[in-house]
């Protein structure tokens, strides 16, 4: 059943024999573990009207009711309005860095209800915090938004000219020949597909410099630096070379799909976790992977 059009699940003999929680934990991917557990042990989670443990195991024509309008991104919006300082690494009186976590888009959009900084902006009653940079839906890590206008415009100048440095973690499919491969191509948009190519003849110029730091035996885990900023930068350049970043339902092969499943990957393996500029001083900022991505490494390490 979708859960974007209801919170009420129909067991069926295919379901059946499942604990509770581990059914809920397939259903609503994203939604952190912890909240789950929340949700049945204090009655949020209903089995046939009835509240249940987590340890229950659901049965065929059972009926599972979930608090309405549990998706991600609304969920994390409560969270940054709610509480803020959670997200934020770094501030001071021209600009905060906060570490975006994957699944809620940085701005609004079509059919986009919620957005990292509206939320932001509420919650620290700041109109004018406006975005320096941008991280796709699914990217968690290093995201940099002014305060003021000024900050804005200077801040935004230092990107265009790059004289910025990201890196980024990312797990990508496969094992990679090379310990180092940089990539430097055009990039755009193929409106068809309904996403970023790579171009021989015309689109914007992008490059990466991917260093493998450890392989494992169907993925390879790498950092990525970046010198442009393009839309799906990363995601296109790895998937042109054979290797998509795991997770990447768009850019990614089926044959991935399975795997990625195993090893409890249920979003893109992608973390922007260091941003190096200067700005009046020399900032450098780093964060670690989140405890989601480090869980999907432990369980790699047994197919080494």
């Amino acid at each position: 059943m979708n859960i974007k059009n209801s919170n009420i699940f129909n067991i069926n003999e295919d379901s059946s024999g499942q604990r509770l929680d581990n059914f809920l934990i397939k259903k609503l991917k994203g939604i952190p573990k912890s909240l789950i557990y929340k949700f049945v042990r204090s009655g949020q989670v209903r089995v046939n009207k009835k509240r249940s443990k987590v340890s229950y195991r659901i049965k065929s024509n059972d009926i599972v009711r979930i608090p309405p309008n549990i998706h991600k991104n609304q969920f994390i919006s409560k969270n940054v309005i709610s509480d803020s300082a959670s997200y934020i690494e770094y501030e001071n009186d021209n600009f905060i860095l906060v570490n975006k976590p994957s699944g809620i888009a940085v701005h609004g959009g079509t059919n986009q209800k919620t957005d990292f900084l509206s939320s932001l902006q509420l919650s620290l009653e700041n109109d004018n915090l406006t975005l320096v940079h941008r991280l796709d839906k699914n990217t968690s890590g290093c995201l940099l938004i002014a305060k003021n206008y000024h900050t804005a415009s200077d801040l935004g100048k230092i990107f265009s000219e790059r004289e910025i440095k990201k890196k980024y973690y990312a797990l990508l499919c496969g094992r990679l020949k090379k310990d180092i491969i940089e990539i430097e191509s055009q990039i755009t948009k193929d409106t068809h597909l309904r996403k970023m190519v790579i171009s021989t003849d015309n689109g914007k110029d992008a490059y990466s410099k991917i260093t493998l730091i450890k392989k494992f035996k169907d993925y390879s885990l790498v950092e990525i630096e970046i010198e442009t900023g393009r839309t799906h930068q990363i995601r296109a350049h790895a998937a042109s070379i054979g290797h998509p970043v795991a997770g990447d339902k768009k850019y990614i092969t089926q044959e991935y799909n399975a795997k990625n499943k195993l090893i409890g990957l249920n979003r893109l393996f992608l973390h922007s976790f260091n941003l190096s500029f200067y700005f009046n001083e020399q900032y450098n900022f780093t964060i670690d992977l989140p405890d989601d991505l480090k869980e999907v490494l432990s369980k790699i390490e047994n197919y080494v």
